[in-house]
């Protein structure tokens, strides 16, 4: 609904959604997954150390599994509902014919998620250990957890044209989301027991097992469900947890920009743009999910689950996954932008961003335990970021500024060409330096991680073949060291970076006219035009290994690089 009084112009909306879900799934596989770790056959270097070496094939050959998980389910129609309900208003004030703001508040209501049938769903509190039941005793329709009334989105926007060449733009503005599947709606409560057991079963520490290949994993436990819709989860089964009211991701989006023209089709735009987000994820904000079971490092410690948070409160020894939405994450840039409209035979526009994300990685260790330890820049977010695109006319042929008298022949042979083209330029991705091998490293978490040594960590003449500075035969160089026996070394999170990209494409074309309503289009397209080679992260991820075979060296092309790649089209419009 919009209304406009006087300089005022009011609009209003509402926005009502029912969203539905029904999954079965088999993530794990039903039959079951084992895995057999090296460890298991390897041997101890020193008194209070891990154990290295060792075969997996070993392991298996000995038949002893290491570890093992399923999926078991009960029932295969139980399924999930949710309303979700957004309003909104907001107001376009003209308070001078140079001074405009715009302000608006958007309610989100998005309702606890409720199932099919009693006893279709369930909830694991984690205050409690409890399972909840849906539907049954004391357990509600919509489980344990509670609504959220607040999530109010106020939004500003201010715009101010200084004089006729100069406006300045600013605006801040909140905005909510429902993150992926499991964190508000989905994937969770008819995931847990009784509806679903996810059997998982851990070996406790070096050289156990969790059982033999002779004797097979035990039946997964299903636990009778009270009079009450409660029950405490059992041990060896994962269990899906969420916080006990709806808690939606936030992001927190500020600008302040002038824009300039510089002459009569020039102008340049000089911006500060950032972000705040809240109740985000880990990794770049979309990873919900993080293990809240995940044990502690405690040197010397023979028994893992001993280190596990819920081992003590209720045995559990198994993953506990828990949709947190607890991270933070911080974006700044400069964004600058000159453009020319396309005037005459030529137009161009060039895009400079300088930026900088901060964030949580998705590492479960540091994120239960040492927050700084994984925290640093975001991955797949260069510093800087360059784009120009450009349009040519080529001012030769028919109607352009050269050869307008030009014959026939001359004009189709040579006359009416268009160029264009699109320059892209980043510097390297982010990644961490990574010891492939050290004795005496904690168990969990960034256990590679090095300490900074007194070298430049790159290569004198970096290559694909040798990116880092690394020693002879794949050894440490100076520029990093092992720390000290069960400690984490103290290279940050993400401080290191790879490979520059640049890359140029570019089209030409002619139209010829063939009749006064029919035309022929001939079109030459240039993908990496000069054919360069954008290389990826050392050993293709954003944990690089500084030491053992392999170390600093690049074997694959950029994600999303080809090289010289060439296509024709020819069309006609009519």
């Amino acid at each position: 609904m919009s209304k406009i009084v006087g300089n005022h112009s009011f609009k209003f909306g509402a926005d009502i959604r029912y969203a539905k879900n029904l999954r079965v799934p088999s993530d794990a596989h039903r039959a079951g997954e084992l895995s057999f770790w090296p460890d298991n056959t390897g041997y101890i270097a020193a008194v209070g150390s891990n154990a290295v070496g060792g075969f997996s094939f070993a392991s298996f050959m000995l038949g002893n599994v290491s570890s093992f998980q399923r999926f078991v389910s009960t029932s295969t129609n139980a399924a999930e509902h949710q309303r979700r309900w957004f309003f909104y208003g907001q107001d376009s004030w003209r308070v001078t014919p140079k001074l405009t703001i715009n302000y608006g508040l958007r309610w989100e209501l998005v309702f606890p998620e409720q199932v099919n049938g009693a006893g279709n769903g369930a909830q694991l509190d984690l205050s409690t250990g409890l399972i909840n039941v849906f539907g049954i005793g004391n357990v509600g329709v919509h489980g344990v957890q509670n609504m959220n009334w607040a999530n109010l989105a106020p939004r500003l926007g201010i715009a101010y044209q200084l004089n006729s060449k100069t406006v300045i733009r600013t605006g801040y503005g909140w905005a909510y989301e429902l993150g992926t599947f499991g964190a508000t709606f989905g994937h969770n409560v008819t995931q847990n027991p009784p509806i679903l057991s996810r059997q998982q079963l851990n070996s406790a520490a070096d050289f156990q097992t969790v059982f033999t290949l002779a004797a097979g994993p035990t039946a997964p436990p299903s636990p009778a469900v009270p009079l009450s819709g409660q029950f405490l989860l059992p041990s060896g089964i994962t269990g899906i947890a969420r916080h006990s009211d709806v808690r939606l991701p936030r992001v927190e989006a500020y600008n302040f920009t002038v824009e300039r023209q510089l002459a009569a089709n020039t102008s340049l735009s000089v911006g500060y743009v950032g972000n705040t987000g809240r109740h985000v994820g880990t990794g770049s904000g979309d990873d919900f999910k993080i293990n809240a079971n995940a044990p502690a490092f405690v040197p010397g410690l023979s028994n893992q689950n001993l280190g596990r948070p819920f081992y003590a409160k209720y045995g559990w020894t198994q993953d506990i996954d828990f949709f947190c939405l607890c991270a933070n994450n911080q974006y700044n840039s400069l964004q600058v932008q000159l453009k020319r409209n396309f005037v005459g035979s030529y137009g161009v526009q060039l895009s400079y961003t300088w930026q900088d994300a901060q964030g949580d990685s998705a590492d479960d260790y540091t994120f239960n335990y040492n927050r700084p330890l994984g925290r640093g820049r975001e991955s797949w977010i260069p510093n800087h970021q360059l784009t120009i695109s450009q349009n040519l006319n080529i001012p030769f042929g028919k109607g352009r500024r050269f050869g307008n008298n030009s014959n026939r022949l001359v004009d189709t042979l040579l006359g009416g060409w268009n160029l264009s083209g699109v320059t892209i330029f980043y510097s390297g991705m982010p990644l961490t330096p990574n010891i492939s091998s050290r004795p005496n490293a904690p168990y969990t978490g960034p256990s590679g991680r090095p300490d900074i040594g007194s070298g430049d960590p790159y290569a004198q003449n970096q290559s694909r073949d040798q990116w880092f500075n690394i020693g002879p035969n794949g050894t440490l160089s100076s520029a990093f060291a092992v720390p000290a026996s069960n400690t984490y070394g103290n290279y940050g999170f993400n401080t290191l970076r790879g490979p520059i990209f640049i890359n140029q494409d570019a089209t030409i074309s002619k139209n010829f006219r063939l009749t006064e309503r029919l035309t022929w289009q001939l079109r030459a397209e240039a993908y990496n035009l000069f054919n360069h080679a954008n290389l990826d992260l050392p050993q293709g991820g954003a944990t690089s290994n500084v030491s053992g075979s392999g170390a600093g060296q690049i074997t694959a092309i950029a994600s999303g690089s080809n090289m010289r790649r060439l296509q024709f089209a020819a069309r006609i419009n009519f």
